[in-house]
């Protein structure tokens, strides 16, 4: 793959420690920060997603990976006719390189990791078992396409709606009118019914793309979305 391997989705947030805690109070386990912003920045992980909490960022949510040589892919993805949103490249700076993928989420690249993952990561957190990072498109095929050129396979998906996952990462895509956000996608076993209160998650009203099936929409207080599938 192009773009190496999938970091994390990067949110911006008010007060990292703050969000650091509460997703840790979900079932999360923190993963050792480094030094190379100079925001305040805090990483949390269950199964092999990670979220990175920053004080400071470009947009409020973007997906982050990681590969070495970012000067060299800036070359590729010019010989692919993708437009680089930004590059910041030199010996004196953190190389990274932006673009956009079809759904309009900013996808960066950095040169080298920015925390070191746990030694152990939960299988399971209170919301129920990790399934994927899910982005809303307007053109699936289009979507299909972008990830499939830059040399990801792409997979059928069809739970919880019609899309397809990038084999290798945590990440799927779905139709926008299905959902119009992205969505942190759980598992759980059986219907919990203190999720607002053991979580302080705000449940919404269920999706109507997904009435056949039995499901949670609830939603951080940094806006994320979650579904819960039951």
């Amino acid at each position: 793959m192009l773009l190496g391997r999938f970091l994390e989705l990067a949110l911006v947030v008010d007060d990292t420690g703050a969000a650091w805690q509460r997703y840790q109070q979900l079932g999360f386990t923190e993963a050792l920060a480094g030094d190379v912003w100079s925001h305040a920045y805090g990483v949390v992980a269950c199964g092999d997603f990670s979220l990175g909490l920053h004080g400071r960022g470009d947009e409020p949510l973007s997906l982050v990976f990681v590969r070495p040589e970012v000067a060299l892919l800036q070359r590729e993805l010019a010989a692919l006719g993708h437009v680089t949103q930004y590059a910041r490249l030199g010996s004196d700076v953190f190389n990274e390189l932006a673009l956009r993928e079809p759904g309009g989420m900013l996808v960066r690249v950095l040169e080298a990791r920015s925390f070191s993952p746990p030694a152990q990561l939960p299988e399971s957190t209170l919301l129920g078992s990790f399934q994927r990072l899910s982005l809303p498109c307007r053109d699936l095929h289009r979507a299909e396409a972008f990830w499939q050129q830059l040399g990801v396979q792409t997979l059928p998906m069809q739970d919880p709606w019609d899309g397809f996952t990038l084999a290798g990462t945590p990440l799927a895509c779905h139709a926008r009118r299905d959902f119009p956000e992205t969505a942190l996608v759980f598992r759980h076993p059986a219907a919990p019914a203190d999720f607002p209160a053991t979580t302080t998650l705000q449940r919404e009203a269920h999706l109507p793309s997904l009435v056949q099936r039995e499901h949670y929409l609830l939603r951080t207080a940094e806006d994320l979305a979650c579904i819960v599938l039951v």
